[in-house]
């Protein structure tokens, strides 16, 4: 068992090494980056009628001239301020000729012009260090605008990225900036097993239970050893992509490109192939210059091709699982804004291995219950081939139209009860029984055609016939009001349009970024947005859906703008049509936290 321990272990102290070399790689050239409220450092002082804000800018650090603003409690902007330097205009990466500040910048406000009783207005403003190519996400202030107060002290600096929630991306970060290394580690683990019945981990169980069912001589330790290699194959894919796109941005997406229509066909046909094999259609083998060398090292392996099952792993991280959830979301934020690979990398292999920890659970017991041999065996990988078919439609599913994409389980559940024997004749009590599944499958099937042949909108029932006298289905109801609440673009340029006459009538506006391909927006879409009462809630908001289905530069150039890393996220614009970036949220979002949040914008 120990040269099975020690080769399990390899992958994870190469993956360490990895994540040590970058860090090293990224101090040699002085790339470390400072937090926040180090690199921009300000301070007040009272003068006269103005008050003073000036800031300290560390080396190589630029302060965005447009980004600072000021706003009341009521997030009504306040725009009676100046400067007493000149800026700078540079080619920012980001957001092209800006007008910047280098080492200090003294921000004058005129509170002459404020209303009578003013007491505080908040202050926001966002820089970069321009050594590494790192950008801060944009910082919160509380500024004391009474003459009475003349501290020129460093005012609290409440990050956006600060808040220690871990239900959001935003806590999630600040959370890693705080915590103790271990601590950090021991929650994403527990982080990653809370992700056990999502999208995220589900579809891998069929993957997974398909690689342990074509296994030979198979026990709970081989099981064991099977499923754990998948799980390291899918956490360390997460965690050297994570630190990828975090210390790149959001111009790295991996996981847009991934979800394009004809990589998704590619390794959907790959499932398809796979699936064939089960059938005993052929046998899958590698080219011999590649099948020899597995094969001895598989003979040391004590059995098992764990190299193609390490494999496996790494293309459903990839493919397979296409979540930004908020533990996964927030990591990449902290990496992104901190450049700290080593720990961020390795919460996310923690995360990883905790959405593994159930995988595994079932690779090992599975393994005992499954049939040791005779034709039972055969049943089973049959029961595994259709599994890997319906992994393959599933991953079609998120750009097919609905109608197609349900008429396609409806084929596969007949497709199955032929193979389970339906129409064939049976000899024994349990082919009879088999039989019976297989033509009652069958007989859903074709029931359940002919329902998406005579009402495509879905079966209406008796009261809304009876109210309406139109055949339309509740489904179909919800979708269309759904459509209707929302106005759809798909370019910056519509965007902007959209926010621009929100801001001359006074309105804020509320932004869901979606992807076909993105399942818990489709969720979100079908269940969270045909609330009647998020609805109610989302009323006075100018509502949009910015499709980011077929992924290119224009959204690429967005989502790095808004340091989002993918679907799903929340976008909320103010009445001065700039982006309240500490509402902003991350990753998926309950009912009852959504109605919370939406509380902050209640007159």
């Amino acid at each position: 068992m120990k040269p099975m321990l020690n080769l399990l272990l390899r992958p994870v102290l190469l993956f360490s090494l990895m994540l040590m070399t970058l860090n090293s790689y990224a101090n040699l050239f002085g790339s470390s980056a400072l937090p926040a409220n180090e690199a921009i450092q300000f301070s007040t002082e009272q003068r006269d009628s103005q008050l003073a804000v000036q800031f300290e800018l560390a080396d190589n650090i630029y302060l965005y001239q447009d980004k600072i603003k000021l706003s009341f409690a009521d997030k009504t902007t306040y725009s009676h301020f100046g400067f007493e330097e000149s800026p700078v205009v540079i080619e920012d990466p980001a957001f092209g000729k800006v007008a910047v500040f280098y080492e200090q910048a003294t921000l004058l406000i005129d509170r002459s012009k404020l209303p009578a009783g003013t007491e505080s207005l908040t202050m926001k403003y966002q820089g970069c260090d321009e050594a590494i190519g790192l950008c801060y996400p944009p910082q919160k202030a509380q500024l004391d605008i009474t003459p009475a107060s003349k501290a020129s002290k460093q005012a609290s600096v409440e990050s956006a990225s600060n808040q220690q929630d871990l239900n959001s991306a935003k806590g999630i970060s600040g959370f890693l900036e705080n915590a103790s290394a271990t601590w950090v580690i021991l929650t994403f683990l527990l982080l990653g097993i809370g992700l056990t019945f999502t999208p995220c981990v589900l579809p891998m169980v069929p993957i997974l239970s398909s690689v342990i069912a074509g296994q030979n001589n198979l026990t709970p330790s081989k099981g064991f050893v099977l499923s754990t290699t998948y799980v390291l194959g899918m956490a360390i894919t997460f965690a050297i992509a994570g630190v990828i796109v975090g210390m790149l941005g959001a111009r790295f997406n991996i996981q847009a490109y991934m979800q394009q229509s004809w990589v998704l066909a590619i390794f959907a046909g790959l499932f398809v192939l796979l699936a064939l094999s089960m059938f005993g259609f052929y046998e899958l083998r590698l080219p011999r210059f590649i099948q020899d060398p597995l094969n001895r090292l598989n003979e040391k392996q004590e059995g098992g091709s764990l190299v193609g099952v390490f494999f496996m792993g790494v293309l459903s991280a990839i493919v397979v699982s296409p979540c930004v959830t908020a533990p996964l979301a927030g990591a990449l934020v902290y990496i992104s804004t901190t450049g700290d690979a080593v720990l961020g990398g390795s919460a996310l292999l923690a995360l990883g291995l905790g959405m593994g920890v159930p995988l595994i659970i079932i690779g090992t017991t599975g393994a005992s219950l499954l049939p040791k041999a005779g034709m039972w065996m055969e049943q089973v990988k049959h029961f595994f081939g259709v599994l890997l078919l319906a992994v393959a439609w599933w991953v079609l599913g998120r750009v097919l139209p609905e109608w197609i994409y349900l008429s396609g389980w409806v084929i596969l559940a007949g497709i199955y009860g032929v193979v389970l024997g339906a129409f064939e004749p049976a000899h024994s009590q349990s082919q009879r029984v088999i039989k019976g599944f297989g033509l009652l499958l069958v007989g859903i099937a074709l029931s359940l055609m002919i329902k998406l042949i005579v009402f495509p909108a879905g079966i209406p029932s008796a009261m809304a016939v009876q109210n309406s006298g139109v055949v339309v289905g509740q489904a179909a109801i919800q979708q269309k009001q759904s459509d209707r609440f929302f106005q759809t673009i798909y370019s910056q340029a519509e965007l902007s349009t959209a926010v621009e006459k929100a801001q001359q009538n006074n309105q804020l506006v509320f932004v869901d970024m979606y992807a076909d391909w993105c399942i818990e927006c489709k969720i979100m879409a079908k269940t969270l947005f045909t609330d009647p009462e998020v609805q109610a809630k989302l009323d006075p908001f100018v509502r949009i859906k910015f499709d980011i289905t077929d992924y290119n530069d224009d959204h690429k150039a967005y989502l790095e703008s808004q340091i989002v890393f993918g679907p799903p996220a929340l976008i909320f614009y103010g009445f001065n049509g700039q982006a309240i970036d500490e509402a902003k949220i991350l990753g998926e979002i309950s009912k009852k936290d959504f109605l919370n949040h939406l509380d902050q914008f209640d007159p």
